[in-house]
């Protein structure tokens, strides 16, 4: 075998998808079909939000909304920072892991699910700050 024929037949050993792969896209996210194509980041938010967790985290944000208690509204804040929190160190500590299913398509990082997560913990403290300084009253 040559040198161009040897270079050539790694290199479309390289390209094809490998078992492995596909091991980690069915671990990672089984409901994924390689036809759907590549996961999006609105996508990924959307299944964020549609899992128990992304309920837990709206029912609690709407409960903030509606109860607009200071004190439940920094237990929220607390727990979608914890979230956020542990959605980066999940990433970075399988990254090899993570990277072969991004490469493949079925996962994505999750970016756009930790700033929709931090904004609503903006939002929540503004709505909480804004609720209080409207309770206060003057001290005579």
């Amino acid at each position: 075998m040559t040198g161009r024929k040897l270079i050539r037949s790694t290199l479309i050993a390289l390209a094809a998808p490998a078992p492995a792969i596909a091991e980690v896209c069915d671990k990672e996210r089984p409901a994924w079909n390689p036809q759907d194509g590549p996961v999006s980041q609105l996508d990924d938010l959307g299944l964020f939000f549609s899992d128990p967790l992304g309920l837990t985290v709206l029912a609690m944000a709407g409960a903030c909304i509606l109860f607009r208690k200071t004190w439940f509204t920094a237990l929220v804040i607390t727990f979608l920072i914890t979230v956020v929190a542990l959605l980066t160190i999940s990433w970075s500590e399988d990254y090899h892991v993570k990277s072969a299913a991004v490469s493949e398509g079925c996962l994505t990082t999750p970016v756009l699910t930790g700033l929709t997560l931090v904004a609503i913990s903006v939002f929540l403290a503004l709505l909480s700050r804004r609720t209080s300084r409207a309770t206060e009253r003057p001290i005579p």
